[in-house]
């Protein structure tokens, strides 16, 4: 099989070409980054940038892919670019979408009030109806949309946080920086202690992307991708700490002492609990990634690689110290 990927170069891609590769297929890769060392002499890279693709449609083409697949298409008109230049020309797409696409993450948000989601969220889950308020960077529910009336048949991926060496956002930084100072406890507002939000680890998730590509279906499908089982937000930092190997202790307080700069807006009584069960029946999905293996190998390197507005920066913890006393015990 011959299959053609676009974007992700720095996260999700090198694993999911690797996994293919190993697999013995043969592999286009569009991005502005080179393939995995790996495996490079083996993929097909074509240098660009996704933002353009038309441009590239004669390299694209040429490759003659029987899947493409986009990991990056954050717009409409992104996807409708993918479209004009697959549609008709592969047997099927594979597109990675995002599980903010849920009303339940309204609900989170607070953009849609109302009452809470049931939990967990599966794919016939209500969809929200307005913005999640960063339009510029693209609206995942606009993907959807636009792939849903390809001819050929699409498979979309809706991904939860992803996690991991290379993750841009640097999702756990803020999690670990107070075991990074040895600070004897966290402090966790007590409506986010038992709030459960799914995330998945990134190899995992291309193991999800090169199965949907192994095993194409004959129409539109779309699945959940996560972890199997979520911890809740107090569970996570706890698993945080053990691979840190900090001694510490989260401790859980009232919500309304949380010094300011802690405070997290939302309505924590909505989880973001995912039910990943049909990719796991239809695709036979499970993580190749042991879970603490993957937070292991995260932490190392969000230890490296800090936020660049908090390279150098120091904390002072005298707020933290004057609330500590107010743990709630369970």
């Amino acid at each position: 099989m011959k299959c053609l990927i676009i974007g992700s170069g720095r996260f999700i891609a090198p694993k999911l070409i690797e996994e293919l590769i190993y697999a013995k297929h043969e592999v286009a890769f569009l991005d502005q980054n080179p393939p995995p060392q790996s495996v490079a002499d083996e993929v097909t890279h074509i240098f660009g940038d996704k933002g353009s693709l038309a441009f590239y449609r004669d390299e694209c083409l040429e490759f003659e892919p029987d899947i493409a697949v986009h990991l990056s298409a954050n717009t409409g008109e992104e996807a409708s670019a993918f479209l004009e230049v697959f549609q008709g020309n592969v047997m099927q797409t594979v597109v990675t979408s995002n599980t903010n696409v849920y009303l339940a993450h309204a609900r989170l948000k607070r953009t849609e009030p109302g009452a809470s989601v049931a939990v967990p969220i599966n794919e016939e889950a209500a969809i929200r109806t307005l913005g999640i308020g960063n339009e510029e960077q693209g609206d995942k529910r606009d993907v959807e949309k636009i792939m849903s009336n390809s001819k050929d048949p699409c498979t979309i991926l809706r991904l939860p946080p992803v996690y991991g060496p290379n993750d841009y956002l640097r999702r756990f930084y803020p999690l670990i920086i107070r075991m990074m100072d040895n600070r004897p406890f966290v402090l966790l507002g007590a409506s986010q202690a038992s709030w459960r939000w799914t995330h998945a680890y990134v190899d995992d998730v291309a193991h999800a992307i090169a199965l949907a590509v192994q095993m194409p279906g004959e129409n539109h499908r779309v699945y959940n991708v996560g972890e199997a089982k979520t911890p809740t937000m107090k569970e996570r930092l706890e698993h945080l700490g053990t691979v840190f190997g900090w001694d510490g202790r989260v401790k859980v307080i009232s919500s309304v002492d949380l010094p300011d700069y802690l405070k997290s807006p939302g309505d924590f009584s909505q989880d973001m609990l995912i039910d990943t069960s049909l990719i796991r029946q239809e695709l036979g999905y499970k993580e190749p990634t042991d879970y603490y293996d993957g937070l292991a190998e995260s932490v190392e390197w969000y230890k490296g690689n800090p936020p660049a507005d908090m390279v150098g920066k120091t904390f002072s913890y005298a707020a933290e110290d004057a609330v500590d006393a107010r743990e709630i015990r369970e």
